[in-house]
């Protein structure tokens, strides 16, 4: 069905894919929630033929629990840590160029931003210029990558954080793409490397966050495949107490939603209390997300979104473009009655300030209770619950924080006005990065902090901020005090906190300047009488005072965050590297080495012959035993490695420093003392060489079965490779010519990590490690001349002119898995799809 409809704004002609054509015509897909129509739209912009766009409908018409694709417009890395995608694309290209093939084809398939966030200090020159030093090879290659590759931007360090970047700069909702001159929208949708990626749902982008394979895979132009998420709608009613910030809001949230399972759910909020979230706000709740395992908290654009962009991006003829686009494709939010597949009730008039008590595990209470803090102990100059250290700590600057810096600012104007100071028995401390220092000195409110008594540090992180004056610890330590510390603070600071202040209070930053006044902890705080007739409540500014104080912030300031930002710093900008479509690798360089691509050819048979067997594990044996990403050890490959290189052992580091050496990392796998091969009694990654009768490393004797060209396999217990997706842990297997690893049962994220990288995963069907007696000096023929989803191969197992026949279930469990093992993996399959 052609659903392609255009409009024209400014004389400009824009095409986009009309779901409103489908969605009129049926009541159940009007219905569906915002997330689900933008997933709509992606689906049937997709398919490929009549039937496929009819089955899109069936499933989200009839809400089936069937799979879906996701297909992101753009990805967001935090950090360098994912150079090795760019460094195998070079690879490819080297490959093609050998070939005499067209190289310039190799390029990501989807728009990659890579922001490279160091969060240094960077008032400290000599931290920034070892850090700098340490890392020149991957920033050269990081620069050498952005200029040869289209669809590949870099932020250098220095400026700013991952996700506020994303916010408030590189997202634009809408995604154009030019096809045969016509320039076609769909909605932006993103994919990101860490959890913070859901941030971006609160501006109306649908996103979150996946392992590294699935992102190499998205980067490489591969869908997500996903069973049709459930909804849930949170209904946002009533409104605000004045007295309530962001922090009490998010807090109250996470509690709510931990409460209703919303693992894996897309969680929707609507309704009349909407109005009464700022983008701020909105952002806050987005980003803590991970917290109730929700996929990702998401907001519609609305009125408020459109002035966002405006206020962020200075650009009105685009903002007109998103609203235009998307009420045409009903995703602009108009607070309709959608169908949720539950509802959840969000009642902002119920919510009250209320403080995170830091101890484990951490407790939420509200600032009523604290009235009742147990009090046993003082001296002459201090009793229990005083507090001793009060402290705002601010690592970026951020539009969604700078409401709450304001208030807090106010506070702090109406304080001095009426001639109050912080609490002689309080070290109050304003820790923040150099950027919102000038902030607030534009804002003239940098001097309030001041004249109420708080030191004004730059953003180091560091525990100094906690520190006391010896005296006290004297008293603490005497008479068993239980003295308070009062934080607000954007970075986590659990490790960094004095062991002598036992009671630890995290909130936002307005209540923590309210408790310096005070100085104790057990009080009514908005009942305390601060002077005649003047209480702490009268401190606290409404919210048209807010808004109206940074209504005055010059709109030029907030610009200069982001006026130079591909620029870079002197040293970022005198890096040199070749105009060329291929990198120069330095064979000597022990921080940036690619692995070799070689083109593999398409399997159209399942030929595993005489396979020796490589390991044999037990139950539930983890992804960071097969790959531990500690201190590379004395005598283990990966040291050989790099002795071999003339690096000394004490320069070693970890596996994590040198995570864009493929040949450090492949040399990693299954280096972990706790890991047990039962082939032998020795732990750690050892293995037997029967041929030479002696104990060698895993590594060692994969490297010895290729030698010969003979298949080598793994087997093991239970659940293999449980926990966290790791890319190396996977990839390692592949690289190492492991062709199968065959175990009783997977972990489902591993099993499809091994198809990734070409290697096949087998469960067996009835027998299992223990009955076949496996000791290890066998070898394993797996043939078959189809190879099918979920199909039963038949193995055989040789030992000593013994054979024994057992049945293997290839978990392939789908049409796209069994193609990607078909076409090697995520990069051969690539540079397959790219007629190379």
């Amino acid at each position: 069905m052609d659903i392609v409809n255009s409009f024209e704004i400014e004389g400009e002609k824009f095409y986009f894919y009309d779901i409103s054509k489908v969605i009129k015509e049926n009541e159940k897909l009007r219905r569906l929630p915002i997330v689900l129509k933008i997933l709509l739209e992606a689906n049937l912009r997709k398919a490929k033929d009549n039937t496929e766009f009819s089955k899109i409908i069936d499933i989200f018409e009839n809400r089936k629990n069937q799979k879906i694709g996701f297909y992101p417009s753009r990805m967001i890395m935090q950090g360098f840590s994912h150079l090795n995608f760019f460094m195998d694309l070079a690879s490819m290209r080297d490959f093609a160029k050998k070939e005499a093939l067209e190289a310039n084809k190799i390029n990501p398939e989807i728009l990659v931003d890579m922001i490279i966030d160091d969060s240094l200090d960077i008032d400290d020159k000599d931290i920034v210029k070892k850090e700098n030093e340490k890392n020149k090879e991957s920033y050269g290659f990081a620069k050498w990558a952005e200029n040869s590759f289209s669809n590949l931007r870099i932020i250098p360090p220095g400026s700013g954080i991952c996700h506020q970047i994303n916010l408030e700069y590189l997202s634009t909702i809408l995604h154009i793409e030019k096809k045969e001159d016509k320039f076609f929208l769909y909605p932006e949708t993103i994919v990101g490397t860490d959890t913070n990626t859901a941030m971006i749902n609160s501006f109306g982008v649908l996103g979150w966050s996946v392992d590294s394979i699935k992102a190499q895979g998205v980067m490489l132009g591969n869908e997500l495949l996903l069973a049709l998420p459930k909804v849930i709608g949170v209904k946002v009613c009533k409104q605000l107490k004045e007295t309530v910030t962001s922090w009490d809001i998010v807090s109250g949230l996470v509690k709510l939603l931990k409460e209703q399972n919303v693992q894996n759910c897309l969680v929707e909020f609507y309704g009349e209390g909407l109005k009464y979230l700022t983008l701020e706000n909105r952002a806050v709740i987005s980003k803590s997300a991970f917290e109730y395992e929700a996929k990702c908290s998401f907001f519609a654009v609305d009125d408020k979104t459109i002035k966002y962009f405006d206020e962020t991006r200075e650009n009105e003829d685009y903002g007109e473009l998103i609203e235009t686009y998307l009420k045409k494709q009903n995703l602009f939010y108009q607070n309709e009655n959608l169908e949720y597949d539950r509802v959840i009730e969000f009642d902002l008039s119920k919510l009250c300030a209320n403080v995170l008590f830091l101890k484990k595990p951490q407790e939420s209470m509200d600032i009523e209770s604290l009235q009742n803090f147990p009090k046993f102990n003082k001296t002459e100059s201090l009793e229990d619950s005083d507090i001793v250290t009060a402290s705002i700590v601010l690592s970026t600057f951020l539009k969604s924080n700078s409401y709450i810096l304001a208030h807090a600012a106010l506070i702090a104007k109406k304080a001095v006005a009426l001639g109050l100071k912080v609490n002689s028995k309080t070290k109050a401390s304003l820790v923040i990065e150099p950027f919102i220092k000038e902030y607030l000195e534009k804002l003239d409110f940098l001097k309030y902090f001041k004249e109420l008594g708080f030191i004004i540090i730059d953003y180091k992180k560091d525990n100094s901020i906690f520190n006391i004056e010896s005296s006290i610890e004297k008293e603490i330590k005497s008479n068993n005090l239980n003295l308070c510390s009062v934080i607000s603070s954007d970075i986590q600071i659990e490790d960094m906190l004095n062991p002598l202040i036992k009671s630890n209070y995290k909130m936002s930053a307005s209540l923590v300047i309210l408790y310096s006044l005070t100085g104790k902890i057990d009080i009514d705080l908005f009942n305390k009488e601060i002077c005649a007739d003047t209480y702490l409540a009268d401190l606290w500014p409404k919210s048209y005072e807010v808004t109206s104080h940074l209504g005055k912030l010059d709109k030029i300031l907030y610009k200069d965050i982001y006026k130079n930002i591909f620029r870079g710093d002197e040293f970022w900008q005198k890096l040199k590297f070749e105009n060329s479509s291929f990198y120069n690798w330095d064979k000597e360089s022990t921080y940036i080495q690619a692995l070799t691509f070689k083109k593999e050819p398409v399997l159209e048979k399942l030929e595993i012959q005489k396979a020796g067997i490589l390991a044999i594990f037990g139950d539930n044996i983890s992804t960071k035993q097969i790959f531990p990403l500690g201190q590379i050890s004395l005598y283990s490959p990966a040291a050989r490695y790099l002795e071999s290189m003339k690096v000394k052992s004490f320069e070693y580091g970890t596996f994590e420093d040198r995570k864009q050496n493929a040949e450090v990392m492949t040399r990693g796998v299954f280096d972990s003392i706790d890991i047990k091969n039962l082939m032998i009694s020795k732990e750690g990654g050892y293995t037997k060489d029967y041929e030479n009768n002696e104990i060698v490393s895993i590594y060692d004797k994969a490297l010895a079965f290729k030698k010969q060209n003979r298949d080598s396999v793994i087997f093991a217990g239970e659940n293999f490779a449980k926990g966290v997706s790791s890319y190396w842990a996977a990839r390692s297997i592949g690289v190492l010519g492991i062709k199968a690893v065959i175990a009783k049962s997977f972990d489902e994220v591993y099993k499809e990590d091994l198809i990734s990288f070409g290697v096949l995963p087998l469960e067996f069907v009835e027998d299992d490690i223990k009955t076949l007696k496996l000791k290890g000096d066998e070898s394993i023929t797996i043939s078959d001349n189809l190879i099918k989803v979920n199909s039963i191969v038949k193995a055989e197992i040789h030992k000593n002119g013994i054979k024994i026949e057992i049945d293997l279930k290839t978990r392939l469990d789908t049409k796209k898995e069994l193609e990607l093992y078909k076409n090697r993996g995520i990069l051969n399959s690539f540079f397959e799809k790219k007629g190379l």
